[in-house]
């Protein structure tokens, strides 16, 4: 819990750029969430900075949070600050070609998708793998997100970042370990440019690409309600909403928060959904899978707060 002391260093470090009690379901896909303790939007680098180096000397708590997709905040809210990348962490530029290649470089907090058009409108392809899938540019490197067309790290060259002292480094692709929907980049750490190698392609056909991974995402998934994204990691040979259809999971509802008739790894809220329906119910799923299938599931999503 932050002091009066600590709020009021804060405005003086921040001013308008920190807000107090701010309900966290507002910045969340799910739109579930209790209130912040601060919510910083924060303009550049060096505010990003400043303000990790005074948490960490006064041993507060603090959360980055992009587009808020993929993230659970529990009722009980989060004691210490949210860091959010707002408009000053939304840049990108062509930094580089040969031949065929580009380099492009992107800031942390560019939406996913703003990304993905630009990329059609430039005749680029490569980003195609993350049409559709929401969150920001520096969220999906840190997960290393991806669809059936491939995953974010397969493109990354090198990425920006400062680490959880407020210290910036820039990591080289042959020292970032991407696995299956996870990285080797630090809890702490923040994603502020990440360099992306591109190929120069035939626009009609990326427009192609991304339009057809569009279209199946919005028929297989619920993407016109409020819900969580992909909540588990796939597991073994079989798909995670396989297994938690056959588990009998598929349209099971906690309270407001239901599995997705129309994807059963997703959990939509229907008005009014609390965390605690959500945990709950992924609880549930989990026993059933593991009963029916003997594979514990491993959630992709982060839960946080109290």
């Amino acid at each position: 819990m932050l002091t009066t002391t600590h709020k009021e260093e804060l405005k003086v470090l921040l001013g308008e750029d920190v807000e107090f009690d701010l309900s966290l379901s507002l910045y969340t896909s799910i739109r579930v969430g209790g209130l912040a303790d601060a919510f910083i939007s924060l303009k550049n680098a060096e505010e990003l900075q400043k303000t990790i180096l005074w948490a960490r000397t006064r041993n507060i708590p603090f959360f980055i949070l992009g587009k808020g997709s993929n993230t659970l905040f529990r009722d009980g809210g989060f004691r210490g600050l949210v860091l959010h990348l707002g408009k000053g962490f939304r840049n990108f530029a062509l930094v580089k070609e040969e031949g065929k290649n580009v380099w492009v470089e992107a800031e942390g907090g560019v939406p996913t998708q703003q990304m993905v058009r630009w990329c059609v409108e430039q005749g680029f392809t490569g980003l195609e793998r993350l049409a559709g899938v929401p969150g920001t540019l520096g969220g999906n490197v840190f997960m290393n997100a991806g669809t059936y067309l491939g995953e974010i790290g397969e493109i990354v060259e090198e990425v920006s970042i400062c680490d959880g002292k407020g210290k910036l480094q820039t990591i080289k692709k042959e020292k970032l370990d991407f696995e299956y929907r996870k990285s080797n980049l630090a809890p702490s750490s923040v994603v502020l440019k990440v360099l992306l190698k591109l190929e120069k392609g035939d626009k009609e056909a990326i427009e192609k690409n991304v339009r057809e991974v569009f279209e199946k995402r919005g028929l297989t998934q619920p993407v016109e309600i409020p819900n969580l994204g992909s909540v588990f990691k796939n597991a073994g040979k079989k798909k995670a909403w396989e297994l938690i259809e056959e588990a009998g999971c598929k349209g099971v509802r906690v309270g407001q928060a239901r599995v997705s008739e129309k994807h059963a790894n997703f959990i939509i809220n229907e008005g009014g959904a609390t965390a605690k329906d959500v945990l709950i119910l992924i609880g549930l799923i989990k026993d059933k899978v593991k009963e029916s299938s003997g594979i514990v599931l491993e959630t992709e999503i982060k839960v946080v707060g109290e």
